[in-house]
Formats: C-alpha cells, sequence, structure tokens
C-alpha cells in the first residue's frame, strides 16, 4: 500500500485530522496519481487531495528524476492556487491549506505525502444533475454562466485550465459553483512538464487538435483554445449529457480517426468540419425548447469547432480578443435571465 493511501487517522499540521477515505467513482476519467479524504477540524469538515508519489519507488526507474517531476507538479498547482487565492478569483476552488504530512514506519523519504485541503464542496455538476435538474434550463445555464466567469477570472491572470470537465466542476450548496483542480494548468512564462504533452488534461473531453498533436505555438490559441472547446463541451453535456469529442470522433470514417491518422491536422480538419456538422443535426434534435436550443447550439457550434481560426465569439475571430470569453460572460448572464423570465410566466399560466 502507497503512503498516500495509508493517511487515514492521521492528524495534519494545521490541526485536521483525516477521518475518512473518498473512494474514486467508477465514473471518473483522467489521472490516478492522488487519493482523497474528509477531515475534520471540530465541528468543520474539509476536503484532502493527497499525492502520490510511489510511482518513484516502483523497481528500476529513476527514482530521483520522477520525485522531480511529481514534486514539481505538486508544487505548480499549489502556486496557482495560491496566486488564485492572493487575487480573489471568486469562481475558483482555491485552497484552504497545504503541506506534508509523514507516514509512520516508513522512511522520510517515500512516507512523506504532500496535500492541499479544501473547502468540502457537496458534489461536482453530475451529483447535482438529478432527474429533476437535468431539465432544469435554467439551472443548467447558470451552472455554465458561472463556469465561464471563472475560466475567465484565470485567463485574465494568463492561466488555463486545460482539464475541464464535469467532475472539476464543483457545487456548494444551490447558488455557487467553482472551477477545481488545476493539476494540468499552465502558466505563461511559468512552463512546467505537462506542457509538453499534447493532451495535458483528460483525452476524453480534449479538443480534436490536441489529440490529432497539433500543438500552436502561441499560448493563446493553444491553452485557451482549449479552455474555448471544453466550456462548450461541458454546455453540451449540461443541456444533453453528450461528449462532444466522444460524439465527434463517433462520426468519423475509422481512416480518419487520430488513433489511425498519419497526415497532418489541416489534412483532416475537413473529414472533422464534415462530421461536426452531423453532430451539429444531431445535438439539435435533442434540446426541446426553441429559445435554448438556438442559443445553446449556437454556444456549442462556436465553442467546439474543430478549426481553431473559427473557434471562438463570431465577433472577434481574427482579432486579439477571439479566444476572450468577456462576450460570453454578458451573453450567459443575459440568457439566464430570459429563460428565468420565460420559466416564471411558463409556470403562471399553467
Amino acid at each position: 500500500m502507497t503512503a498516500a493511501a495509508q493517511l487515514l487517522g492521521l492528524t495534519l499540521d494545521n490541526g485536521w485530522q483525516l477521518f475518512k477515505r473518498v473512494e474514486r467513482s467508477k465514473y471518473a476519467t483522467g489521472g490516478t496519481f492522488s487519493h482523497s479524504y474528509l477531515a475534520k477540524n471540530e465541528s468543520r469538515v474539509a476536503f484532502v487531495k493527497a499525492f502520490d508519489f510511489s510511482s518513484a519507488f516502483e523497481p528500476g526507474v529513476n527514482t530521483l528524476g520522477i520525485l522531480n517531476r511529481l514534486t514539481a507538479s505538486y508544487e505548480h498547482e499549489r502556486n496557482v492556487l495560491e496566486y488564485c487565492r492572493g487575487r480573489r478569483l471568486s469562481k475558483v476552488a482555491v485552497a484552504m491549506g497545504h503541506g506534508f504530512v509523514s507516514v509512520p514506519n516508513m522512511s522520510p523519504i517515500e512516507g512523506r505525502v504532500y496535500y492541499l485541503l479544501f473547502e468540502k464542496a457537496d458534489g461536482d455538476v453530475r451529483n447535482q444533475m438529478d432527474v429533476d435538474r437535468a431539465s432544469d434550463d435554467v439551472w443548467c445555464m447558470f451552472a455554465l454562466r458561472q463556469v465561464c466567469l471563472g475560466l475567465w477570472q484565470i485567463h485574465r491572470e494568463f492561466i488555463a485550465h486545460q482539464d475541464l470537465k464535469p467532475s472539476n466542476v464543483l457545487c456548494y450548496g444551490a447558488s455557487e459553483i467553482r472551477v477545481s483542480d488545476f493539476g494540468r494548468s499552465s502558466r505563461r512564462g511559468q512552463p512546467i512538464w505537462h506542457d509538453e504533452e499534447n493532451c495535458p488534461g483528460d483525452r476524453t473531453y480534449a479538443p480534436p487538435e490536441l489529440l490529432y498533436g497539433y500543438r500552436d505555438p502561441d499560448f493563446g490559441p493553444r491553452r485557451i483554445g482549449t479552455d474555448l472547446y471544453m466550456l462548450g463541451n461541458l454546455a453540451a453535456f449540461l443541456f444533453t449529457g453528450v461528449n462532444v469529442t466522444a460524439a465527434l470522433l463517433a462520426k468519423l470514417d475509422p481512416q480518419h480517426h487520430w488513433t489511425r491518422w498519419n497526415g497532418t491536422y489541416q489534412q483532416v480538419l475537413p473529414y472533422l468540419q464534415e462530421a461536426f456538422g452531423r453532430f451539429l443535426q444531431e445535438f439539435e434534435t435533442r434540446l426541446e425548447d426553441p429559445y435554448v436550443r438556438s442559443q445553446v447550439l449556437s454556444l456549442v457550434r462556436q465553442l467546439c469547432n474543430p478549426d481553431l481560426g473559427q473557434r471562438g465569439h463570431p465577433k472577434g475571430l481574427g482579432h486579439r480578443s477571439q479566444f476572450s470569453l468577456e462576450r460570453y460572460v454578458s451573453q450567459l448572464t443575459n440568457i439566464t435571465r430570459l429563460i428565468e423570465i420565460k420559466t416564471r410566466a411558463g409556470r403562471r399560466s399553467t
């Protein structure tokens, strides 16, 4: 058993005691480089992310090299969250504390476990989308607007999330939603080793250009453009439960799938655009309310366009503001308000 898996019952140096291990959901995707716990301090309960460094101690590996890389990952996430905390970014799930704990009866190096301490959320958007809320257009648009605001906040600080997905969108009560898990984020001018990976985040939700190995040299298209795609993918999930990446790839001829394609991204792009068009036609039929249909369809079409040159708000295409989310924050605010008005009017008429 790894050190990070043996923290139950231990007390952190800030007084928090780990009393329950949070098991990984069978629906979880992405990396498995940490263990999760609940901690208590008097009447308060918090969430703990414990970093698992066990891969550095496997036989035949470069222990020092892997330790340096894993330590850099922890420090990167800690520093990003500390920066967001200092900037008071309200839609980011920042850490309340950080440090390390030593596991008894293990060596000082192998038994040292770094952690981040967070306010406990009520769950992610998947947990909150019960049978009733799955058809609640007001809540879905509100949630999307909160996430869009969170991404806009970090983008203004030249930080890209790069791993936005339903499990990384946390709900606190009925009216607070924040973006979480910055382990695969990128900061302009402060490189981290995972910046060199084609898909720093979860491939399941990645934009197609990254799957095909296309990496724009500029921070905006490559990093911020990825966040825009993932925001559009989240919009599709909230309103229909659909993952755009999976649906898009399913519509491709097998020879054009990223696992088989040997040409350039520009060469495969026409096939992706044709598949994207067919996806949008099918996606449109899943949205019942005409107003919601037009708005969500437009968002997904703009944010998930496989062509980076066409991704983003139409008014910004080709300009410095192409990947800015400022227009979308304002747009989603107005859409949410109009849906609320329509919903109230509908209830009064029944």
